[in-house]
């Protein structure tokens, strides 16, 4: 009698190991179908508000949120570990608030005419630069530049001012992103290589700048110096007079005056 009872208590046992085992298999297959059906979670971006065509993207422009990668294509999609590169950039389409950040949204993939580079309701104004005073290769189409002159004001001696800052490239020597090559590398990132010598840019702007640059620039003392930005240095925020000049819409309002002076005598400035 004792031995049928030992025998029934290990009987039970291993009947309750066994139903254990059976559970946990049953979650573990459970989980595996999931995983199958539904995919991993994965962290992409999307938009926290809506922009307009030409609109530089700042850090608080986007967001990651989660996503099962089962249900959508994400390919063209850009992942959170990816925000970097999306910083600084314009958008060239308009975007809205809630959708996924696609690479489409900022890199151009269609091709077009040169001009189709241009942000809609801006201008492309050429700079001709001296080419022994330039930032060489540093300088790359869709970087940010800064535009200084030495200038002669009213009862003032000559000196070198910044005339206009935070201007997008849109050519370099007379050459733009060149459709013949790829704007994507395999590490998704643009390419786009650099000239060591030039004598020209062409810069982004708004026709009133435009406008007052080509008033301006006969009166700079010589050539124009340029001045790399890193993209992600975003100018600081201004009101009164100097906020379109912070901007990029408007020349530096210290040297506006020059605009009301007469042309100087070239033959008495330095070239």
């Amino acid at each position: 009698m004792a031995e049928n009872t030992v025998l029934n208590k290990k009987l039970m046992i291993v009947s309750l190991i066994l139903a254990v085992l059976a559970v946990a298999l049953f979650y573990l297959r459970d989980a595996s179908q999931r995983k199958k059906y539904q995919g991993d979670v994965v962290q992409i971006l999307q938009w926290r508000r809506d922009l307009g065509s030409g609109a530089e993207i700042s850090e608080l422009d986007t967001s990651p949120v989660d996503t099962k990668s089962s249900l959508m294509n994400l390919k063209d999609v850009v992942r959170n570990d990816n925000k970097s590169m999306v910083t600084g950039q314009n958008v060239i389409r308009r975007v809205y608030k809630g959708d996924p950040v696609y690479y489409n949204d900022f890199l151009e993939t269609a091709r077009g005419t040169p001009a189709d580079k241009i942000t809609p309701g801006l201008r492309g104004f050429t700079l001709r630069v001296d080419p022994n005073y330039t930032p060489g290769d540093m300088l790359r189409v869709g970087g940010r530049v800064d535009v200084l002159g030495m200038v002669r004001l009213k009862n003032k001696p000559e000196k070198t001012y910044t005339l206009v800052q935070n201007l997008r490239v849109l050519v370099i020597g007379g050459r733009g992103p060149r459709d013949d090559e790829p704007l994507m590398s395999k590490k998704g990132r643009r390419h786009d290589p650099g000239m060591r010598v030039y004598r020209s840019i062409t810069v982004e702007v708004k026709p009133k700048l435009a406008e007052q640059l080509a008033d301006l620039l006969p009166r700079v003392l010589g050539k124009v110096w340029l001045t790399v930005r890193n993209p992600s240095d975003a100018p600081k925020p201004k009101k009164g007079i100097y906020e379109d000049y912070m901007k990029g819409r408007a020349i530096n309002p210290d040297v506006m005056s020059i605009l009301n002076q007469p042309l100087p005598d070239k033959r008495m400035s330095p070239d």
